[in-house]
């Protein structure tokens, strides 16, 4: 064995470079690698018609060598079914304080591409601290996955699979890290791919080996013959202590590359986002432009200050992309100008749609300029997206999914047709444009060599080309007018942060009830997917998210998670009876207890709205049955709590530091800290710097 060691870990390697101990010196728990899984990495290389001759880590012939603090893994040319091909792959390994640190190098010479490659491979791993590990998984905001082990192994997985869940980044996966968890252990592995390829996380379990943990990353590399390609590096820490630690590593990399720009003040102080359907893909006209101010009034009803119209235009939603146009029998382009300055003289705001990805294969654009700019499969065919929208019709529902194809962000004629529909929106004098999926999507490879794609690589061609598309945007939109916002929606570390905020996030909703509370008191039943927002929350606090709630009402318990985490409302009027309900006010008490949260939120918006999130941090909740989430913003520090649990709690925190200066709940104001937190209340602690 070769290792390496410093005050926080010891990691060891075997004579094929398989990672045979990963220690954290001070835990007293020892060596967590099991066993070694099959080997430190793997690829896939194209060569000819061949997409997939699987370099094998057991057919390989490994260097393994300690070079001054390094381990330094070389194999010289890789085994493919008993053929060598002159591709060299050298990866080095080492230590900086608390992180193992893995890059590797791949120099190849052959007549082959490397397409895939799986590195570095962590495992195998059954427990951190004696346990049954938890992953911290990158889906959406984020999900925790009790009992990982477990759960891979008893998943029934086809032939041709493995017993794996698998992310690609960017998205679903918003962030390039994972972690798991086990009582007082924790280990980080991250990807600092600061080059952005097109990705995925994989976690990996075998049905014949119960509770047996892999992670591993791929990168579609594609190094093309003659290429020598340097990768970035990819970080593990295994730790004692919160996984906000880890989560503080990936973020302390991100500030390296991180975009900061001025928000405009009016989507900083957004409450919540009021989406509505004006005229559906079937041509229903739902909300004709005149009832603007009827829908401004719901909107305010419920707590919401902005209104998100979609549909506006003459095709209706999900038709005719990329056209903009006003529509003439909802009422033409003077009435919506009109309708919108009248929602915002009574102190709203409003947002007008434009999808940023699809392009309608049936419009004049796509026939005369869509088809050049589309990102093409390595078929040569387009990558296609299909859509339908119904409501009561069966027909409908079953035999009119409308067919899309999706530009390439690196086009340049893509990005300057955004910035214009970008100045063709504003001239109806909305708050701002709020462009969809163009903040995620799946990070297609475009094949495509007239595009002129980052280094020339199809993996690069959505995340690099959504970049500059998105920079584009943002400019135009800036120079039009600094305060015309710039909403769009999926939720990606690499693209939320190039925008003003992002609409709808996917699978991030409140659980059920009881789900949190079992979680942090440890009792959670067997292996669950719980939603856990704090993962995305706390690792990039400054982006500012709505939860997608595609139902005419505001729930009260959605209501209490928005407060808590900090995240803005959303609610949506799509079809025929949202409209109803809400014209006849079914949902009244909910409505009702939205706003009052809302005013809640309002009233100590200073530190609730624009104070920074930092989960758990500051304080100790000494009954972790309720929920406890802190804002700072300088001296000042606000605990939100929620007890979503159906029995009355005590709140029993303490802020070491701190003094305490008051407290409020929907009932008012309180002197003292509340001893009592009722079945799904909400309440708010504020403390002062000692």
């Amino acid at each position: 064995m070769i290792s390496i060691k410093n005050q926080y870990l010891t990691a060891g390697f075997d004579d094929n470079g398989r990672i045979i101990c990963l220690e954290n010196n001070d835990s007293g728990y020892g060596n967590i690698i099991d066993y070694p899984a099959a080997g430190i990495f793997k690829m896939v290389l194209k060569r000819g018609d061949n997409w997939e001759n699987i370099v094998y880590p057991r057919d390989q012939l490994y260097e393994v060598k300690k070079e001054a603090n390094q381990v330094v893994i070389t194999v010289k040319k890789v085994a493919v079914r008993g053929k060598t091909f002159d591709v060299t792959l050298i990866m080095r390994i080492w230590l900086e304080q608390e992180k193992l640190c893995f890059t590797a190098d791949i120099d190849n010479r052959s007549d082959t591409t490397v397409v895939d490659f799986m590195f570095p491979c962590i495992g195998v791993i059954r427990s951190l601290a004696g346990g049954k590990p938890n992953l911290l998984w990158p889906h959406s905001a984020g999900q925790l996955i009790t009992d990982i082990g477990g759960r891979l192994s008893s998943m029934d997985s086809p032939y041709e699979e493995y017993n794996m869940i698998s992310l690609d980044y960017p998205f679903f996966a918003s962030m390039q890290w994972m972690g798991l968890t086990d009582g007082s252990q924790s280990l980080y592995f991250g990807s600092h791919d600061s080059e952005f390829y097109a990705s995925a996380l994989r976690v990996i379990g075998r049905q014949e080996d119960p509770g047996s943990i892999i992670m591993d990353m791929v990168k579609y590399t594609f190094v093309k013959p003659g290429e020598y390609w340097q990768g970035q590096p990819f970080v593990v820490s295994l730790y004692t202590g919160s996984w906000r630690l880890g989560a503080d590593i990936y973020r302390a990399w991100a500030d390296s590359w991180l975009p900061r720009p001025d928000k405009p003040e009016w989507v900083r102080d957004m409450l919540g986002y009021f989406l509505v359907i004006n005229k559906q893909q079937y041509g229903d006209i739902l909300w004709p432009y005149d009832t603007l101010p009827e829908l401004w009034d719901y909107a305010r009803q419920h707590g919401c200050d902005t209104l998100g119209l979609f549909g506006w235009t003459r095709g209706g939603h999900d038709n005719l992309y990329p056209e903009v146009e006003a529509d003439t029998l909802m009422g033409g382009e003077d009435k919506l100008r009109d309708r919108i300055a009248e929602v915002q003289d009574a102190g709203g705001h409003v947002t007008l749609y434009c999808n940023g990805h699809l392009m309608d294969v049936g419009t004049d654009y796509y026939k005369q300029t869509g088809h050049s700019i589309e990102s093409k499969s390595l078929w040569g065919t387009p990558y296609y997206e299909q859509y339908n929208k119904y409501h009561e019709s069966e027909f409908m529902k079953k035999y009119t999914r409308k067919t899309f194809s999706t530009a390439c962000p690196s086009a340049p004629q893509w990005q300057d047709r955004m910035c214009e529909n970008a100045r063709t929106i504003y001239k109806y004098s909305p708050d701002g444009v709020l462009m969809d999926q163009i903040g995620g999507i799946w990070p297609y490879p475009c094949f495509d060599e007239s595009h002129p794609h980052v280094l020339n690589k199809p993996s690069l061609s959505m995340t690099r080309g959504r970049i500059s598309l998105l920079n584009s945007v943002y400019k135009q939109t800036k120079e039009l007018n600094p305060m015309y916002g710039y909403i769009v929606e999926c939720i990606t570390d690499l693209y939320s942060t190039h925008a003003d905020a992002i609409h709808g996030l996917t699978n991030c909703h409140p659980g059920e009830t009881g789900d949190r509370a079992a979680l942090n008191l440890g009792k959670t039943k067997g292996s669950r997917v719980l939603p856990f927002a704090e993962m995305y929350r706390y690792t990039l606090p400054e982006v500012i998210m709505t939860v997608r709630n595609p139902k005419p009402y505001i729930n009260p318990r959605m209501a209490n998670f928005a407060f808590v985490f900090g995240f803005r409302y959303e609610m949506e009027l799509r079809y025929l009876g949202d409209a109803k309900a809400i014209r006849e006010d079914r949902y009244k008490a909910w409505r009702e207890y939205a706003a009052r949260v809302a005013g809640l939120r309002r009233q100590y918006w200073h530190i609730l709205g624009l104070g920074q999130y930092v989960d758990e941090e500051g304080f100790e909740n000494g009954n972790r049955v309720v929920t406890a989430k802190a804002f700072i913003s300088e001296n000042h520090m606000a605990v939100a709590l929620w007890n979503d649990t159906d029995k009355d709690e005590r709140a029993d925190i303490g802020a070491p530091g701190y003094r305490f200066a008051g407290a409020a709940d929907l009932e008012g104001t309180k002197e003292d800290i509340p001893q009592i937190i009722k079945s799904q209340q909400i309440a708010v602690l504020f403390y002062e710097k000692n």
